[in-house]
């Protein structure tokens, strides 16, 4: 009598039910079947669509055809990781030096330029601050609006 639900279920799982089956083994090792989720189930058949048969080889075509499209979408997002981490290290680098020219600029008493010879053309107070606030607005650019200084 036990055998005819047993049977049942199989025998849906083998007409191809549309349904998820699951097995149940209870406490005293009685195995049941269901079509319903209950804690400690195990899937043993899921849902299939039954709109149109297909052959193990349009299976495996269409499967290798997904690999090859999700295969190709994680070499995209890998590779757009590694382009923003450069970018991150470029901009890191342009950073640093602008708050390099910027501190410079800020602790020097006088502020020259090198002339065509290598000479020293040493600017007037007023070219010294518009310097200073070029080198400013230059870590601020590179680093972004609210870039801290003290480095």
């Amino acid at each position: 009598m036990r055998r005819l639900p047993v049977l049942a279920a199989l025998l849906a799982v083998a007409a191809g039910a549309e349904a998820d089956v699951y097995r149940i083994v209870d406490a005293q090792g009685h195995v049941q079947y269901t079509d319903r989720w209950v804690p400690g189930a195990e899937v043993i058949k899921t849902e299939r669509s039954r709109s149109t048969p297909s052959s193990s080889a349009d299976d495996g075509k269409r499967l290798s055809a997904e690999s090859e499209r999700i295969s190709a979408d994680l070499n995209r997002e890998a590779t757009a990781r590694a382009v923003k981490a450069d970018e991150d290290k470029v901009r890191a680098e342009q950073c640093k030096t602008a708050k390099e020219r910027y501190r410079k600029a800020i602790e020097s008493r006088r502020l020259y330029r090198e002339g065509k010879n290598g000479e020293r053309e040493y600017l007037t107070d007023d070219q010294a601050d518009q310097e200073r606030l070029s080198a400013r607005l230059e870590v601020q650019q590179a680093c972004g609006s609210d870039a801290g200084l003290e480095q």
